[in-house]
């Protein structure tokens, strides 16, 4: 008799321990997780305009296109993630006649935007120059046999959301996706 207490108390503790492992409690503040992902917004569109600035400067060339959005980092189900981040690409075209490598006139650009000293990498079909400035992450790549052009990508790290606010931050749309 005191085996079956014993086992009917253990699986009334695994169904509560259970419960709160299902995915629907979380102890995520909403409002401090929009204050931070609305601050990485604001901290990512300003290092990727400074970057793309002093690009194009630094290879003589312009930002051909440029914008942010909104991505997903971790899932947290079935089109679902329980975290986001803010995201920025730009394209910066090199004017004709400018030396290769293009990433070995771009250091100035990162030290320039206040970024720390850049790591040189690979991606394939080419190579990166990375950095970052607080928890900002900028890189350069180069892709020689795709033409004349660096791309630049910046984000800031992925920051949890409630539960119930994911499906918003997963649809979320900028007023202004380009960044000039």
């Amino acid at each position: 008799m005191r085996t079956a207490a014993l086992a009917a108390a253990l699986v009334a503790t695994a169904a509560l321990t259970l419960a709160g492992c299902d995915g629907k409690e979380d102890d995520v503040d909403p409002a401090k997780a929009t204050a931070q992902l609305e601050q990485q917004r604001d901290d990512v569109r300003a290092a990727t305009a400074e970057l793309q600035q002093g690009a194009a400067a630094a290879l003589g060339g312009s930002v051909t296109s440029s914008s942010g959005t909104w991505e997903g980092c971790e899932s947290g189900g079935l089109e679902e993630f329980k975290n986001f981040r803010y995201h920025a690409d730009a394209r910066i075209d090199v004017e004709s006649g400018t030396p290769r490598p293009y990433l070995d006139q771009l250091g100035q650009a990162f030290e320039e935007a206040g970024f720390g000293t850049p790591e040189p990498g690979e991606r394939p079909g080419g190579q990166t120059l990375v950095a970052e400035r607080d928890d900002v992450t900028a890189s350069f790549s180069e892709l020689p046999d795709q033409g004349d052009y660096v791309l630049l990508t910046v984000a800031g790290p992925c920051i949890d959301v409630p539960e119930d606010d994911r499906d918003d931050w997963l649809t979320r749309d900028e007023p202004t996706p380009d960044i000039r």
